[in-house]
């Protein structure tokens, strides 16, 4: 996945993307009249490698949905897990939240797609996303998705 945050990144990274493309295509056609097949292949491997980026961008993107809809709060009890972190949501609205620092019990509220953790020292936002069709809770959502660091959330058990 590509994410930046720089004013003007995404113009960059298509320049680059579009230079390398079009550096491999010239490579291609130039060295086909002289007979070099080292410079056919990496000029190949260059737009091949483009391709074949651009094509898993558009691929990931088609999976992740940042804004769910959650109809009503039954689809998110239960237990929400990864390998350092457990949530556990129950239906009258209290919540523990097991890490690596330490455990935690409160009362969690969802507004749309996002959750709100309350608890002694803790006052925490997640958000639900999905991908693949699959409904995943991110604990460190990004303010900004440009910003998002790839971690897909825990799934629900």
């Amino acid at each position: 996945m590509i994410r930046t945050a720089i004013p003007f990144g995404y113009l960059f990274i298509a320049l680059f993307l579009g230079l390398a493309f079009f550096t491999g295509l010239g490579l291609v056609i130039l060295e086909w009249r002289k007979k070099r097949s080292i410079a056919r292949i990496v000029g190949s491997f260059m737009m091949i490698g483009v391709v074949a980026l651009v094509v898993i961008e558009i691929l990931f993107e088609s999976y992740m949905e940042w804004n769910p809809s959650i109809s009503d709060d039954s689809r998110i009890l239960g237990t929400w897990a990864d390998n350092r972190k457990t949530i556990t949501l129950r239906a009258d609205h209290s919540v523990d939240y097991k890490s690596d620092p330490g455990n935690v019990s409160g009362k969690w509220t969802r507004v749309d797609d996002n959750l709100y953790l309350f608890a002694e020292g803790v006052n925490s936002r997640m958000r639900f996303i999905t991908f693949k069709g699959e409904l995943r809770l991110m604990t460190n959502p990004p303010e900004d998705p440009d910003m998002w660091d790839g971690d897909l959330g825990l799934r629900c058990r």
